[in-house]
C-alpha cells in the first residue's frame, strides 16, 4: 500500500491536494441544492492565489486534472452531472494556481423521436482558457452546445 501511495503522490502536499479535490467533489451535490450557479461560482472563485505558488504550475495542473478525473471515474456518488462537477473542480483549483480560466455552461436539444414534441434539453459545462475550449476530451462535441452562461464574464 505504501508503494502505491508513493507511486501516485510524490509529496504529502500532493496527497492533501487529492483529499481537497475528493472533499469538494462529494460536497458539490449539497452545494447545488443550496446555492444558485452564480452564487456557487463566486464561492468557488479563490481569493488567495498564493496557496500553490511554490509548486511548478504545469505539473500541478496535470495533477489537478489527473486527481479529478480519477475520483470522478471511480466514485459512484458522482455518476450524475460529471461534466459540471469536473468543470467546477478544475475551475476552482486551476484558478488557485493562477490560471485565468472561465467556466461555461451550454445547452442543446436532443431529439428523442421524429416528433417535435419529443425534444429533451441537454446541458454541458466546460472551461475556456485564452478564449479556447480547455481540457475537453472532445472539443467538437462541446461546440454543438449553445453557450448560455460564462463566469467570470469579460465585464467582471
Amino acid at each position: 500500500m505504501l508503494k502505491k501511495f508513493r507511486a501516485n503522490f510524490r509529496s504529502f502536499k500532493e496527497f492533501l491536494l487529492f483529499a481537497q479535490i475528493f472533499l469538494m467533489i462529494i460536497s458539490l451535490p449539497i452545494m447545488f441544492r443550496l446555492f444558485s450557479i452564480p452564487r456557487l461560482m463566486r464561492m468557488l472563485t479563490p481569493r488567495d492565489l498564493k496557496i500553490y505558488q511554490h509548486m511548478e504550475r504545469e505539473n500541478l495542473k496535470d495533477k489537478i486534472v489527473k486527481f479529478t478525473d480519477y475520483i470522478l471515474n471511480r466514485n459512484s456518488l458522482t455518476s450524475k452531472n460529471i461534466c459540471l462537477k469536473r468543470t467546477l473542480v478544475l475551475y476552482h483549483f486551476l484558478r488557485k494556481i493562477g490560471m485565468d480560466v472561465q467556466i461555461c455552461l451550454g445547452v442543446k436539444y436532443n431529439t428523442l423521436s421524429d416528433s417535435e414534441a419529443q425534444k429533451k434539453l441537454d446541458g454541458h459545462a466546460w472551461l475556456l482558457y485564452d478564449r479556447n475550449i480547455f481540457l475537453e476530451k472532445n472539443t467538437k462535441m462541446t461546440k454543438i452546445y449553445q453557450m448560455t452562461y460564462c463566469f467570470p464574464s469579460e465585464h467582471e
